[in-house]
């Protein structure tokens, strides 16, 4: 099997136990806090044999890779469903412009710079795509968007570590509505989304795609494990009026724009649809949805909306605030659907200006984001 190496390559495997204890509960390195959780708390410690009856959604403000190591110690083989939108190597640094009361500032929301050193880009990904195999249960998927920059590399690594035979799909995301001042090259419309599954037997549901309108198709019967016509009794074709297709790896929808009505102004914000799609194919109801470049948070509302538990992280203060904050929304607007929300606790490692940003009351502040 073909290799990727880069300068530094370091496998995290033979540390993971030592991780695991380093940030287990023991060292009360993740504390709720509690003034920011939506519902009375609970110790996270949970019965992991008991389909999670008590179980209880999870926001993380931290490294996603010390949370990682921590969950390790509660969810390993757990997790059904990994999806991650992590940088794309694309040499940006997204902003975002703020407004707090009289205050206007621009922030940077998100770092994609990496002053092209891609070995470094490589080994962060690497280390995290272990752990994350690690939580993946044993009919888990796991969901990894990227675009041009770096995804060929990014499927070598997939490869080594979960194996080239657990390679289920490249899906790629045609966002047809994305405006383009290239010259030189043909617009880049597209993202690739890489599945992979933990073992053969992973949960996939099919989907069904509603046509435009209804079309007229051969009828196909399975003969010896080959696809053929069907024919009638006099032996001719026959026919069907079908109005929908299996869903296939190429899915067409739209960039997420200012005018919708779930924008919260985050740069990298994908549309809920995309989301949606990828939650219903790889999970059933009740599974673990688990995000943790989680960015302004749509995949943990559409794990809310879809009936899903889901575990959230990001570094960011301001994806953990529009988060919440869309979490919250999400909840009180839907209060008399049919089945109840689990409670949501936040965590932090609470460093001192972690505990600075909350003590100014950041989180519950009505802040007005834009894309910049």
């Amino acid at each position: 099997m073909v290799r990727l190496v880069w300068k530094n390559k370091t496998d995290i495997t033979p540390n993971i136990e030592f991780l695991k204890k380093e940030y287990s509960n023991n060292f009360n390195r993740f504390e709720h806090v509690s003034n920011l959780n939506h519902s009375q708390t609970q110790l996270f410690p949970i019965n992991p044999e008991s389909k999670y009856d008590k179980w209880r959604n999870k926001l993380f403000y931290g490294d996603n890779l010390e949370v990682s190591c921590y969950l390790l110690n509660f969810l390993e083989k757990k997790i059904d469903l990994i999806y991650i939108d992590p940088p794309f190597f694309s040499g940006v640094n997204y902003r975002m412009k703020i407004k707090d009361n009289d205050l206007n500032y621009d922030i940077i929301a998100y770092h994609d710079h990496w002053d092209k050193d891609i070995d470094s880009y490589l080994q962060m990904l690497y280390e995290r795509i272990i752990l994350f195999k690690k939580l993946l249960s044993n009919t888990g998927l796991i969901f990894i968007h990227l675009d041009w920059h770096a995804s060929h590399y990014i499927k070598l690594i997939l490869d080594e570590v979960f194996g080239q035979n657990r390679f289920i799909n490249n899906i790629t995301w045609h966002y047809y509505n994305k405006y383009s001042a290239a010259k030189k090259n043909l617009p880049r419309a597209h993202d690739d989304i890489l599945v992979y599954s933990k073992s053969k037997n992973y949960t996939f549901n099919e989907i069904r795609i509603p046509r435009k309108k209804p079309k007229k198709q051969l009828k196909r019967k399975m003969v010896n494990g080959v696809l053929k016509n069907a024919k009638d009794e006099n032996g001719h074709v026959m026919y069907r009026i079908v109005t929908d297709k299996k869903m296939d790896d190429v899915w067409k929808i739209p960039c997420m724009q200012p005018a919708s009505k779930e924008w919260t102004g985050f740069p990298t914000q994908k549309h809920h649809d995309l989301l949606e799609r990828i939650i219903q194919l790889g999970t059933n109801e009740g599974d673990i949805v688990a995000d943790f470049f989680c960015g302004s948070g749509t995949s943990l509302v559409t794990a809310e909306k879809l009936n899903r538990k889901w575990i959230g992280c990001d570094i960011s203060e301001y994806s953990i605030y529009l988060t919440r904050k869309r979490i919250i929304n999400f909840q009180k607007n839907n209060q008399n659907r049919s089945k109840p929300f689990f409670p949501f606790d936040i965590y932090t490692d609470l460093t001192h200006e972690r505990n600075k940003i909350i003590k100014t009351g950041f989180f519950k502040k009505e802040l007005i984001i834009e894309r910049k």
